[in-house]
């Protein structure tokens, strides 16, 4: 029997299947005349059709009815089971599921959630929740605060830790999530557009969706720099600016603060404090928090490999766990197997080749090296990547001078490196591949 262990989280829902293969899928779902569109495929139209995309599904999983009339969804419990549905494909149709839920999920949105799934061409046969399979393995002991942060709220959880680990207590920060970060930042460069070029980029829809495309590449970079360079292209022409991370940091101030004052709340004897790697991305976070340790991103996966013994059961009496070992449980024969294979195959955080100080001449992808000229687009074609000279593509390398430079991105593409000087030993993860950097001499 195939398994598959799902990690739900909106700003990215990640599956894994026994075979190490990653689908990752934010969510987002687009109303189409033909159905539901879901992930990356929503978000890239996501400001091209504000009308019939929806992302608050999984953060308010109900039965409650659509504002919008469709023959293919009648509630957000519809939209999630297509992306289910959608990933279950995208997986290579595994015949078991395991859910890593965040805390945030009451019993009636459990309830649906299980519903889904009996519904599915698949069995759940577990149910964890996240950030205690997260914690699990990360070695730290006495009690520990666990922050995860989804599209639309932020999750604390906070943790006891002795022969095994412990949920005690779950907090949640409403209205303190990704998009809203995303939205105050987004506003504030089309208002650095406007006063530098009198180009609002949020007045159009084109002009949204570029922007936000655009936004995660810039944001990766201010992570190590306090300025970068940011251009669009609109129909008077084409604009470049430079951006400041503090000011962008300040347009958020409001937003920090709030995370601030629960977890001053929450930590009043030193607690160890454990962020998420999607919390970790955030330009300013570890400032502003100040965590003990940040997981990495496949923390939750691997907690529950580690103790599939312990989270599977009866497809028709699941328990949801909040309660695991500290170690490795012992396994059966079958799912020491699958535990093997995972282990061997998973995916790891990108680990970039040796790196030098040269710039990038080549890309390297399956065994063949691609020539980095004046452009370099990457565009997605099934299970393989195409590479062609010129604009567009999921992402896009150009070169200017000495130097290689990330200049767009889907959300679905992640950066080992400066986006904005690419060297020799720098990666690019282009969904679930992986693309070396290296200099051909």
């Amino acid at each position: 029997m195939s398994v598959a262990i799902i990690e739900l989280n909106d700003a990215g829902i990640c599956c894994v299947n026994d075979r190490g293969g990653l689908t990752v899928s934010p969510g987002y779902a687009l109303l189409t005349p033909e159905g539901i569109t879901t992930g990356e495929a929503a978000l890239q139209r996501a400001y091209l059709e504000p009308q019939q995309s929806f992302n608050q599904y999984w953060w308010q999983l109900n039965l409650s009815p659509l504002p919008v009339t469709s023959k293919h969804a009648r509630h957000y419990a519809d939209m999630a089971y297509a992306q289910l549905l959608a990933l279950h494909r995208d997986s290579g149709h595994p015949d078991q599921v395991v859910f890593a839920v965040p805390g945030s999920f009451d019993r009636g949105q459990l309830s649906i959630l299980l519903g889904l799934a009996k519904a599915s061409p698949f069995e759940a046969t577990g149910l964890v929740d996240a950030a205690v399979a997260a914690a699990s393995h990360a070695g730290a002991t006495g009690t520990l605060v666990h922050l995860d942060i989804q599209l639309h709220q932020t999750v604390i959880t906070r943790l006891d830790v002795a022969q095994q680990i412990e949920r005690t207590g779950v907090e949640i920060i409403s209205n303190v999530g990704l998009k809203a970060f995303h939205d105050l930042w987004a506003q504030h460069i089309a208002n650095q557009f406007i006063r530098q070029y009198r180009y609002d980029p949020l007045h159009t829809a084109a002009g949204e969706q570029q922007l936000y495309n655009r936004l995660p590449v810039w944001l990766s970079a201010l992570q190590g720099q306090a300025e970068i360079t940011a251009e669009l292209d609109s129909p008077q022409g084409h604009y470049r600016l430079v951006l400041s991370r503090t000011e962008l940091l300040a347009s958020s101030a409001s937003r920090f603060q709030l995370l601030q004052g629960k977890l001053s709340d929450l930590k009043t004897n030193g607690e160890t404090l454990l962020l998420s790697h999607r919390a970790a991305q955030l330009p300013g976070i570890r400032e502003h928090l100040a965590p003990s340790a940040t997981l990495d991103e496949n923390a939750v996966i691997t907690g529950c490999r580690n103790h599939l013994e312990v989270i599977t059961g009866d497809p028709e009496n699941l328990h949801f766990i909040t309660r695991l070992p500290c170690k490795p449980v012992a396994t059966s024969t079958a799912t020491a197997a699958i535990s093997e294979q995972a282990s061997e195959q998973a995916p790891r955080p990108v680990v970039a080749l040796e790196k030098t100080s040269a710039p990038a001449t080549h890309l390297l992808y399956q065994h063949r090296a691609y020539a980095i000229s004046n452009r370099l687009a990457i565009t997605r074609n099934g299970d393989q990547l195409r590479f062609t000279q010129g604009a567009g593509g999921d992402c896009c390398l150009v070169r200017e001078q000495d130097s290689v430079q990330l200049s767009t991105a889907s959300a679905a593409v992640t950066v080992e490196g400066d986006p904005t000087d690419l060297r020799a030993g720098d990666s690019l993860q282009v969904g679930v591949d992986q693309l070396d950097l290296i200099e051909v001499t």
